[in-house]
């Protein structure tokens, strides 16, 4: 009952989040990167994602599962698998992230950098694990759901991100060459050690946990704007992908002819 109370929530909040952004912002120009425009955006996805994350079960999982048990504290190997996800994340997303991050001197608004990376971390979090909750479920072989779980996985987060996330909801933060950086150092990486962890252990929430710490720094390394943050902020450039939709492709200086 609490879970269909929840969809419910959700749903009706993505509602109200979609019928704002028709009413204020559907006629944006593509060009035209407006913090208000791109928090509405992704309030709507991370509707999305929690609907899907509790209509598949795994919102259940996440908080009635144990954190950890007795015997898992009592296993080197998982005491040390488990800070060695922690130093890796911290890593990759604290420190080469930042690195390889475009800010255009945008100003810091910590507070709502926090709330924002908060729900992307559990929203993200929350639907990729349910693709490996879901492919269990199914009775394969561990092996099996893992490598099944990371195609699902990999395909998402690639046309998420290129086709809407990196166009329409976050401001310009990355060259071609950081995308590649981020992409081989940092986010593959991430979730074949996450993920890892998760099928051997099973540990729900702190596969959350970890995305959190992942997005919640990214967040604020990109200095994502408050919604009511005012200026001219640089929007994602693009270039035309598959059926000549726009795709994410990083800052460039443009050459003058």
């Amino acid at each position: 009952m609490l879970i269909l109370i929840l969809i419910t929530c959700f749903a009706i909040f993505g509602g109200i989040m979609i019928g704002i952004y028709l009413i204020k912002y559907r006629r944006l120009p593509i060009d035209d990167w407006k913090p208000g425009a791109a928090w509405t955006r992704a309030l709507i996805y991370f509707s999305f994602c929690n609907i899907f994350t509790a209509a598949s079960g795994t919102l259940e999982q996440i908080f009635s599962r144990p954190l950890f048990t007795a015997e898992q504290i009592s296993n080197l190997f998982w005491i040390f698998y488990l800070i060695f996800c922690f130093i890796f994340v911290f890593i990759a997303y604290a420190i080469i992230w930042p690195r390889s991050t475009l800010t255009f001197d945008r100003k810091y608004y910590l507070g709502s950098e926090i709330v924002f990376g908060v729900i992307w971390g559990f929203s993200t979090g929350g639907i990729l694990l349910s693709f490996y909750h879901l492919w269990s479920m199914t009775g394969i072989p561990p092996w099996v759901s893992y490598i099944l779980s990371l195609s699902c996985i990999s395909a998402w987060q690639y046309f998420i991100h290129a086709y809407f996330w990196d166009i329409y909801v976050s401001p310009e933060h990355d060259t071609p060459k950081s995308i590649l950086i981020k992409t081989f150092a940092c986010h593959i990486p991430n979730t074949i050690i996450s993920f890892s962890f998760l099928t051997i252990w099973g540990n729900y929430a702190i596969f959350i946990f970890l995305f959190i710490i992942a997005l919640l720094s990214s967040t604020i390394a990109q200095r994502f704007p408050a919604p009511w943050a005012k200026g001219n902020f640089h929007a994602p450039m693009f270039k035309p992908g598959i059926f000549g939709l726009p795709l994410g492709s990083g800052y460039e200086v443009k050459k003058e002819t």
